[in-house]
């Protein structure tokens, strides 16, 4: 399965089907999941250019944050959740792999990410510790 609808699923799970409102996750799904250019963004969900990577962003943060609460909870979500989760780490895995890194040199398979972590995947800023 590509990369585009592994992440799609994920992002359509029932714990992260409410998360953002509709233009966020719009944002988001166009550019990262379809592959849309910013403009093709904008006029697809009707907003500014200026606004697609803003929705997007925020769309990311909320997800980070969810992420984190579920793993917080220690809940592990629905089994459509743990599938997609582990689908989409297995492929980022892969890819890390097919790339040359030496990810499989630190794979804990054990692991709960953290608050950075899921900042640094989905491309955000470092939380700090303030923004608890």
């Amino acid at each position: 399965m590509y990369f585009a609808d592994l992440l799609r699923a994920f992002v359509n799970v029932p714990e992260l089907s409410e998360v953002g409102s509709t233009q966020e996750r719009a944002a988001f799904v166009a550019l990262h999941v379809e592959g849309r250019t910013v403009r093709e963004a904008a006029e697809a969900i009707g907003v500014s250019k200026s606004q697609v990577a803003n929705l997007s962003n925020i769309f990311q943060a909320k997800v980070a944050a969810k992420i984190g609460e579920l793993q917080r909870k220690h809940s592990g979500g629905s089994p459509e959740y743990k599938a997609a989760f582990v689908a989409l780490r297995d492929r980022l895995y892969a890819l890390a792999g097919e790339s040359g890194s030496d990810a499989y040199d630190w794979v804990d398979w054990d692991w709960k990410p953290s608050r950075e972590d899921l900042a640094e995947c989905f491309g955000l800023p470092t939380p700090r510790f303030d923004d608890e």
